[in-house]
């Protein structure tokens, strides 16, 4: 509805073969001063609060969110469970963890707030899954059944230090009977459309000129 940036928010963006699938989450505000000091060049590094207070999962979301891209490839690990749903697709989706950025490409787009427009700054994450050939695969068993399936996927920064112990779910929600064949599209937002008739109405003018001309 347009308000996706009225908070501080991390988008995961699934780029499938027929569509996108978007998680969108708020950014907790103690976490923030993490992912400016990565992309914010004025931002003074010296004033980054201490992580002596923050649990295991807050640090490593602290330091994923600083981190580089490197750095986010190798810790951002998705869980996918099947609850419901044929034996295939259990098979190919058991719960096993995994590093998602190693299976196939990630981008990440920081934008920053605009308090001028009353917008909020967003982390995006863009993952290729028609890049990812085994990932196509998995998506090929799965998409006939879709419409039948209950599957959880969740989302947890690795803690690969021994002070980022215990790992916490980051994100998670639940998919259940999603008819991929038959889902509209999304309508187009106020200010796209806007745009677009503006852009026809300077083409057309431009052809009235040519052809007067």
């Amino acid at each position: 509805g347009g308000r996706l940036r009225d908070v501080p928010t991390m988008i995961i963006n699934f780029r499938l073969p027929w569509g996108v699938l978007l998680y969108y989450f708020r950014i907790p505000t103690k976490l923030l001063p993490f992912l400016r000091a990565r992309h914010d060049p004025a931002f003074d590094k010296s004033k980054l609060p201490s992580m002596d207070d923050y649990t295991g999962s807050e640090k490593s979301a602290a330091r994923y969110l600083m981190g580089d891209d490197a750095h986010r490839n190798e810790t951002l690990k998705i869980i996918p469970v099947v609850v419901k749903g044929p034996w295939v697709c259990r098979s190919v989706a058991g719960g096993k963890p995994a590093i998602i950025a190693t299976k196939m490409p990630a981008k990440y787009i920081y934008e920053p707030a605009a308090s001028d427009e009353g917008k909020a700054e967003y982390l995006e994450v863009d993952l290729d899954i028609v890049a990812s050939s085994a990932a196509r695969g998995i998506l090929s068993v799965v998409r006939p059944y879709t419409s039948i399936l209950t599957m959880d996927l969740g989302f947890v920064i690795q803690g690969n230090q021994q002070d980022e112990l215990p790992e916490q779910m980051l994100v998670g929600a639940r998919l259940h009977s999603i008819d991929v064949l038959s889902c509209p599209p999304l309508p187009p937002m106020k200010d796209m459309f806007i745009h677009s008739v503006l852009e026809a109405a300077r083409n057309i003018e431009s052809v009235a000129s040519m052809e007067e001309e």
